[in-house]
C-alpha cells in the first residue's frame, strides 16, 4: 500500500518550522499505520523450517499439514552426500521449535520419491505414499519419527495408489487405489487388514439407493469418526459430485452434476466438508467457488474480487472456519491466502510482503493448513539477497493474535 503526504514547509519563523517538524512527524505516524499490511496486526508468524538454514532445497517444498498441537508436516528434499543428486524426504516441525524426520533416505536404496501432501493428526503421526526403491513398487506409510507403518503396498493386491492420503486420530489412513484386476476403489488402514469401502465394480448404497461409483485416485479426507469425504462419479453418465460415509454405506453432499465440475472435499469432525467448484451460472458466467456445508454455502467466489486463476481446494477445521488461497483480480499472478470472503480483513499472507527479513515472492497453501486454534501453515518462496542465489524457501506457522 502506499501512501503520499504531502507537508506544506514553513521557513519564515522558527514557530513555523516547529509547527512543520510536528505535522511531518504526525504524517509520518499516519503513514506508518496506514502502510502496515492488515496481517501484521492479526498475525504472527514462526519460521519453523527454513532451505538455507535446514540445508533444504528451494525448490522442493510441495505441501505442509498443520494438526491441532501446531505440529507441522511438510515434504522437502536435501542433496545427497555426492553433491550430485537429490532425495526427498516428510519432516515434522514440532510445536517446540524442534524438527523430526519422517522419513529420508540420502542412498535412495528404500525411497524413490515421496507423496507431495503429507497427512498429520494430533498424536503427530504422519501419512504419505512413497516409491520404493529400487524398482517400481509403491506403499502407502504412517510414519512418527521413530518407525514406519505399512499401511499398503504394490507387493501384494495393489497394482498403484492415489499419491495423496489422509491419516485421523485412530491411525486410520485413507486412500485411493487401483487393485491387480485392475478395480478402483476407496481403501483404509491402520497397520492390518485393510478395509475395503466401495470398488468401481460394486454397487453401493448412496442415500439408501444402489450405485455404482466411478473411480479415479483423488485425495479423500478422513474425520476423526472414521467418515470419509470423497469426489468421485457415478456410472453411467460418470458426472462427478461429493460424498462421504464408509464401507459401501454414503450420503451425498454435493449432487453430480454435468454443468458442475468439484475439487476432492476436506472434512472436519461436525461431517462438513469444504471444496472447491466450478459452474455456469444462471447469466451463463464461469464461476469458480470455495464452498462448505450441506446444504453447501459459499465462502467466497469469483462473482467478486477473486480471480479465475488461484483458488485451490481449501482447509476446514472444526469450527467450520475455512481457509484457501486465491488470485485477486486487480492483483494476478500474485496469490494470497485467506479466511474468508474479504480480501483485505480475511487476508493472511501474500506475495510482497515482508517476513522474516525479506520479501515473499510466492505463497502455497495446502488442504490441511489450518487448525481449530485458526493457526495456518504455508510455505512462501523469499526474495533474499543474502541467501544463495539470492532466495530461499520457508515453512511457517500463522498464529491468529488475541
Amino acid at each position: 500500500m502506499t501512501q503520499t503526504c504531502r507537508v506544506r514547509r514553513h521557513a519564515q519563523t522558527t514557530k513555523h518550522g516547529v509547527r512543520g517538524v510536528f505535522v511531518i512527524l504526525v504524517s509520518l505516524a499516519l503513514f506508518a499505520v496506514l502502510a502496515a499490511p492488515a496481517y501484521a496486526a492479526k498475525y504472527g508468524f514462526t519460521k519453523v523450517a527454513d532451505s538455507a538454514r535446514d540445508d533444504f532445497n528451494p525448490n522442493s517444498f510441495t505441501c505442509a499439514s498443520i494438526n491441532n498441537q501446531g505440529d507441522i508436516a511438510f515434504r522437502a528434499g536435501r542433496t545427497s552426500p555426492d553433491g550430485l543428486n537429490s532425495f526427498d524426504g516428510i519432516y515434522r516441525a514440532n510445536a517446540d521449535g524442534s524438527l523430526t524426520t519422517i522419513a529420508e533416505d540420502p542412498d535412495r536404496s528404500r525411497f524413490g520419491f515421496l507423496g507431495n501432501f503429507p497427512s498429520i493428526n494430533d498424536l503427530g503421526d504422519v501419512s504419505f505414499a512413497a516409491n520404493l526403491a529400487p524398482g517400481f513398487d509403491q506403499a502407502v506409510l504412517r510414519g512418527n519419527g521413530t518407525e514406519l507403518t505399512t499401511i499398503a503396498t504394490t507387493t501384494e493386491e495393489f497394482n498403484f495408489f492415489g499419491f495423496d492420503t489422509s491419516v485421523n486420530n485412530s491411525g486410520e489412513v485413507a486412500f485411493k487405489a487401483e487393485l491387480d484386476n485392475f478395480d478402483e476403489g476407496l481403501f483404509s488402514g491402520s497397520g492390518g487388514e485393510v478395509t475395503t469401502h466401495y470398488l468401481n465394480s460394486t454397487d453401493v448404497f448412496l442415500d439408501g439407493q444402489q450405485v455404482r461409483f466411478g473411480g479415479n485416485d483423488s485425495r479423500p479426507s478422513i474425520n476423526n469418526l472414521g467418515d470419509i469425504a470423497f469426489d468421485e462419479t457415478i456410472q453411467p453418465a460418470f458426472d462427478s459430485g461429493i460424498f462421504v460415509g464408509r464401507e459401501g454405506s454414503f450420503r451425498t453432499i454435493a449432487a453430480p452434476d454435468p454443468n458442475r465440475s468439484v475439487q476432492e472435499p476436506v472434512l472436519n469432525d461436525e461431517g462438513t466438508a469444504a471444496f472447491e467448484t466450478s459452474f455456469f451460472d444462471e447469466t451463463g458466467q464461469f464461476v469458480t467457488a470455495i464452498v462448505k456445508g450441506n446444504p453447501l454455502t459459499t465462502v467466497a467466489d469469483t462473482t467478486g474480487p477473486f480471480g479465475f486463476f488461484g483458488f485451490r481446494p481449501p482447509a476446514i477445521n472444526n469450527n467450520g472456519d475455512v481457509a484457501f488461497s486465491a488470485i485477486l483480480d486487480d492483483d494476478f499472478p500474485n496469490t494470497s491466502i485467506y479466511v474468508g470472503p474479504d480480501p483485505k480483513k480475511d487476508r493472511v499472507i501474500g506475495t510482497g510482503d515482508k517476513l522474516d527479513g525479506a520479501t515473499t515472492s510466492n505463497v502455497s497453501f495446502c488442504e490441511e493448513g489450518l487448525n481449530d486454534s485458526g493457526q495456518v501453515a504455508f510455505i512462501a518462496r523469499l526474495d533474499d539477497p543474502s541467501a544463495p542465489e539470492g532466495r530461499r524457501t520457508a515453512v511457517f506457522r500463522a498464529t491468529p493474535k488475541k
